[in-house]
């Protein structure tokens, strides 16, 4: 988690590079070596440096992991509450087919939008959320298997080059009734980490248009080393939490209590990743600004073109009736959108 001596922030990237992901971790940061019982002139310069970035890598991020595969999973969160969801007998997202014909039975959302989508007239390589010509729909990170489903955007056919600040990749969904977010968790998709978003954002909305989201959560990574998800580990799944292990027992909705103690297993909270929940809304949406394979429309290689890929999205919250004493401010409850998957 975020171990900042300041205030939780909104934003993570780590200040100091973790060790990559395929190189020896170690614990001991005790200084440089010894040699003979003495140090060098050049290793005595060296010390208020080290000292410096032994205690900067004590602050940095260290995000709880929960495992990996469709067993790592929360479980029950704001948009599968009962854990009911499931796909259409033999659906094909590849098919060209409108929502109501693909749309997950057992839902615990109202409506989806994403983009990119194709607009009409264009190749349909994603519709809507529950469409995509290569089977991997925008839903897909709500259906609990990222060993099997991801969400997978080409960036060359569809994707429109890649995503941007000002025009990020996202799946929004909308809630049955208002929630604040108290945490949430994020799954690598299987395969191909290069896809993996680098720098991106949870959002909420009461309105679900393009220009009304406000940022709950945002990492802006710009390296493998500064961000939280791991190359080599995948279908990894991450925690992020506005609370510590000191108070989660009285952060969270008393449903998701024992799941999180239970996959927790110990490991201990000692930061919060963001700020405590002030508000409830109905809308919640991954923004994605950038992967970490650059955007580009070209590839070498036709079976690993560059994209972006995604295995789960789990959202976790209170109600009005769910919170541990007083409720948070509800916002009312929006309408479903229009059949059409894309933004108000």
């Amino acid at each position: 988690m975020n171990l900042s001596p300041f205030p939780a922030a909104r934003t993570t990237g780590r200040p100091v590079p973790r060790p990559h992901a395929n190189s020896i971790r170690t614990s001991d940061s005790s200084g440089p070596a010894r040699r003979g019982g003495s140090l060098s002139n050049h290793q005595v310069r060296l010390l208020p440096l080290l000292s410096v970035l032994a205690f900067l890598s004590q602050l940095a991020a260290a995000e709880v992991t929960l495992g990996t595969g469709n067993s790592s999973l929360l479980g029950g969160d704001l948009t599968d509450p009962t854990n009911a969801i499931q796909e259409r007998p033999g659906v094909d997202y590849a098919q060209g087919l409108p929502e109501d014909a693909l749309r997950p039975l057992n839902t615990g959302w109202l409506g989806m939008t994403m983009a990119p989508v194709s607009p009409p007239g264009a190749a349909p390589t994603q519709m809507h959320p529950y469409q995509s010509w290569q089977g991997s729909p925008a839903c897909a990170i709500f259906l609990n298997k990222p060993e099997h489903r991801k969400w997978y955007v080409s960036f060359k056919d569809g994707g429109k080059g890649g995503p941007t600040k000002s025009a990020p990749y996202y799946c929004a969904v909308q809630l049955k009734e208002p929630a604040a977010l108290t945490h949430f968790t994020l799954t690598t998709s299987p395969d191909m980490p290069d896809r993996d978003p680098m720098s991106w954002a949870i959002q909420a909305s009461n309105t679900g248009r393009d220009n009304d989201w406000t940022s709950v959560f945002t990492c802006a990574a710009k390296t493998r080393e500064g961000s939280p998800l791991r190359a080599a580990t995948r279908t990894e799944t991450t925690l992020f939490t506005s609370f510590t292990s000191a108070n989660l027992a009285s952060s969270v909705s008393p449903a998701d209590l024992p799941s999180l103690q239970a996959k927790l297993s110990g490991k201990q909270i000692d930061k919060a990743d963001f700020s405590p929940p002030t508000r409830a809304y109905t809308w919640f949406r991954i923004a994605i600004y950038s992967c970490f394979n650059r955007n580009t429309k070209k590839y070498a290689d036709f079976n690993r073109p560059p994209g972006f890929a995604l295995g789960q999205l789990e959202l976790f919250g209170y109600t009005a009736a769910t919170k541990p004493g007083k409720a948070a401010p509800a916002a009312t409850p929006a309408k479903a959108p229009p059949a059409g998957g894309t933004g108000k």
